[in-house]
């Protein structure tokens, strides 16, 4: 071979916790000769600056199915892996208060009771028992499933990286793709400012930059970067105690128990698509205004730190997984629109088994890439 070119059967773009989810996986099932390039260091994009949110309440089938399969591999993860992914089971509370949400809601409890999610409706009074210290009284319904929760993403990251290297996975850090080689229709060779590592498949789990990477094999993904910002409140006195994590639905307020403190973010309706990870200090007003409407006893903390991170969003916050029609070997799992974290284990199963069985083992036709050439969107409703 060529000085300055390498061989690997797959290089995987993006060293979060999908790409560290499909070396895992490839290496469980025997591909061994694994490649991760990271632009920055592991972890560094999405995958260390969220919620850590991990729930099976969404408005679609396939959000469900994806959450049902990861799920209890999130539940088993510290014997499967080694290590704690301190998994918090305190519930996801949807609080509905605005009557255009009723109807989407009530069709997903339908949905959910089908499907074995065992998500519950409260009303006014149940919320309140539940949680004594939320206001309530414009609150018409909530649902509540107490398999959901919040884990430690740093945790999970670390453990799919520690055993996918001791199976042969290399990790590099600091090491981006530049360029991608074609030869025709076909895939053949990912270039770094290191060399040229050729390969018979490349994966692009380069999250919020999935779309950068796609270019690079001149495939137009349509994955754009969105700031999320998330702020830490000091111990609050009187809240020492686990509570749900808890959504007020029609403003994407969430909050959750954060280190003797509280967690928690809303979307700025004036942030556009971008990469910009400041913290956007101006916004912090409007989310603490919002929190105390809901949850009057914050006004006793002061807010001691602020990160921001990008959701990888999609037109209809689904993630692209799987080929691309009329390139072969470029495989996409990118585009998770948030839900990266929870839908990682899913996808690492089914990258894997494409590259070794050519199928996957669960229907995930509906993520296909070419849904938004054909106009056949499945709208996620529960977005956050």
């Amino acid at each position: 071979m060529p000085p300055g070119v390498e061989r690997a059967d797959v290089v995987i773009v993006g060293g979060g916790i999908v790409g560290a989810s499909i070396a895992y996986h490839l290496a469980a099932r025997g591909v061994r000769d694994v490649v991760v390039l990271e632009r920055d260091e592991l972890g560094s994009g999405s995958t260390t600056r969220n919620a850590g949110g991990v729930r099976l309440q969404f408005s679609t089938e396939i959000n469900v199915r994806l959450s049902l399969r990861s799920l209890p591999r999130i539940e088993h993860f510290a014997e499967e892996m080694g290590v704690d992914p301190q998994l918090r089971q305190v519930g996801y509370l949807f609080l509905i208060t605005e009557e255009r949400d009723v109807g989407p809601f009530e069709e997903s409890l339908a949905m959910w009771k089908r499907l074995g999610v065992p998500a519950q409706r409260l009303d006014a009074a149940g919320v309140h028992q539940l949680f004594p210290q939320l206001r309530v009284d414009d609150v018409r319904f909530a649902t509540l499933c107490m398999r959901d929760g919040y884990c430690d993403p740093t945790s999970l990251l670390n453990g799919y990286v520690a055993r996918a290297r001791e199976k042969g996975a290399r990790f590099r850090e600091h090491e981006p793709a530049v360029g991608i080689t074609r030869q025709g229709d076909r895939v053949t060779a990912v270039r770094t400012a290191k060399g040229e590592i050729t390969c018979g498949t490349l994966v692009d789990a380069a999250g919020a930059w999935g779309a950068e990477v796609g270019k690079l094999a001149g495939v137009d993904l349509p994955i754009r970067p969105l700031r999320r910002q998330i702020f830490v409140t000091e111990p609050v006195a009187g809240l020492d105690r686990d509570f749900p994590l808890t959504v007020e639905f029609a403003t994407s307020l969430y909050f959750h128990r954060e280190s003797g403190g509280v967690l928690m973010g809303m979307a700025d309706p004036t942030d556009s698509p971008g990469f910009d990870a400041t913290v956007n200090w101006d916004f912090l007003p409007t989310l603490v205004e919002r929190a105390l409407y809901r949850l009057p006893i914050l006004e006793r903390a002061n807010v001691k730190t602020g990160w921001a991170g990008f959701y990888e969003d999609t037109p209809d916050k689904h993630p692209i997984i799987g080929a691309i029609p009329g390139l072969e070997g470029f495989l996409c799992a990118a585009g998770f629109s948030g839900h990266g974290i929870m839908h990682a284990p899913a996808a690492g199963e089914a990258i894997a088994e494409l590259v070794v069985d050519g199928r996957t083992s669960f229907d995930i036709a509906p993520l296909a890439y070419d849904r938004f050439r054909r106009g056949d969107l499945i709208k996620e409703h529960n977005v956050i």
